[in-house]
């Protein structure tokens, strides 16, 4: 059996009691070298998972496998890549929090209306998601960066949006400022790790659905 368990935003305190249980189960424990740290009482084999890593051959080790994924596995995690490797018979999924819930939570909006897409390694036109979406959350990267999407947003004469910036969120490092476009988009300032919240200005609930992108 392969568990794909979601360990949340990074911080353990929100890791969930179901997740903890079958990480403590498992034979083979697969994850980023810094999830794995996380984890280091555990006792099993580590096998440190990265972008050279051949997943199609760590599915077929023997005994209970426990794939760690940062968030929600299904949340543009690993989970698609883990199915196209195992297939849906052998795979249990455990939730977890992810980090656009997290931070939505901090920020005290509702995630019912909230568009959630990911830039992340991925060319995304962001234009039309905004204009159709009070609330959108993204997943950046070191080339779409707080500040590439600010100025996009100007370019396409989007005016009125605020942009959350979250960095190392759930860490004691945590970071949450709230930024104009046109101050974002001028900004110098080197991001950690983070995710970007658009907010239209003078939010209130909207009809649109919450929509994966």
């Amino acid at each position: 059996m392969i568990s794909v368990v979601g360990i949340g935003p990074g911080n353990p305190d929100f890791l969930t009691i179901a997740a903890l249980k079958r990480i403590k189960e498992a034979d083979v424990l697969i994850g980023a070298k810094r999830h794995l740290e996380i984890f280091e009482d555990v006792q099993c084999e580590k096998v440190i998972f990265n972008s050279k890593t051949d997943l199609s051959k760590l599915v077929k080790r023997r005994g209970r496998i426990v794939i760690l994924s940062s968030g929600d596995p299904g949340i543009y995690g690993i989970l698609d890549a883990v199915l196209k490797c195992a297939g849906k018979k052998d795979v249990e999924v455990v939730p977890g929090i992810s980090s656009v819930q997290y931070m939505l939570a901090r920020l005290k909006i509702p995630a019912k209306n909230a568009a959630v897409l990911s830039m992340h390694g991925r060319q995304v036109d962001i234009v039309p998601v905004v204009k159709n979406h009070r609330v959108v959350a993204v997943f950046t990267d070191s080339s779409n960066t707080p500040q590439k999407i600010a100025r996009t947003l100007l370019l396409n004469k989007i005016v009125d949006r605020i942009i959350h910036v979250g960095e190392n969120l759930s860490y004691d490092s945590e970071k949450i400022k709230s930024y104009k476009l046109e101050q974002l988009a001028s900004s110098e300032e080197n991001f950690q790790l983070n995710l970007v919240v658009i907010e239209k200005c003078g939010n209130t609930d909207s009809e649109s659905p919450t929509s994966f992108l």
